[in-house]
């Protein structure tokens, strides 16, 4: 079993693991997961198999970097968080999730938000931002739940693609002061 990264209320976030394959494609096939992410539903499971390892590496773009599974304390599967450069701004990490289905309206995915962003803190990391596509009214509401304050649309991280929606965590207790 992989080491824990860090721990919420009710979930245990930990890097990746080939046997988290089946529960990540049941997640990921499903299209209103994938509805506001720009990513089509994998054709068949070798897809997830084949994004496992790309998924481990992020961890070594930097501490507090890492693209992880999400679990319940008692090992059942709830989707996947992320901390990773936003490719904006120098210095700029991207907070993300992804849950299945069956685990949203829980609260879950703002108690990931809040998690990974105290853990990206741990690892050095000042700017934090959420990058939401603009219709997504749920992950907004996480957002905004998590503390993150809206700054407006843009296309600086991806000029190819439409704007994403901009929510910024507030800076750390220590900045300014």
């Amino acid at each position: 079993m992989s080491t824990v990264i860090f721990r919420t209320a009710r979930l245990s976030v930990r890097p990746f693991e080939p046997t988290d394959a089946a529960a990540a494609f049941s997640m990921w096939a499903d299209p209103e997961v994938c509805r506001f992410t720009g990513d089509e539903p994998p054709g068949d499971i070798d897809v997830i198999i084949a994004d496992i390892p790309r998924w481990q590496a992020v961890a070594g773009r930097g501490p507090g970097c890492g693209f992880w599974a999400v679990t319940t304390h008692d090992a059942v599967f709830v989707g996947d968080v992320y901390v990773r450069p936003a490719g904006g701004p120098a210095g700029e990490h991207e907070v993300g999730w992804h849950l299945a289905r069956h685990c949203w309206g829980r609260g879950y995915a703002t108690e990931l938000a809040i998690g990974a962003m105290a853990h990206a803190r741990r690892g050095g990391i000042e700017r934090l931002v959420a990058l939401i596509h603009p219709e997504h009214a749920a992950s907004r509401r996480v957002a905004e739940k998590a503390g993150m304050t809206f700054e407006g649309l843009s296309d600086r991280y991806d000029p190819d693609d439409p704007p994403v929606a901009v929510f910024a965590a507030p800076p750390p207790a220590s900045a300014g002061s």
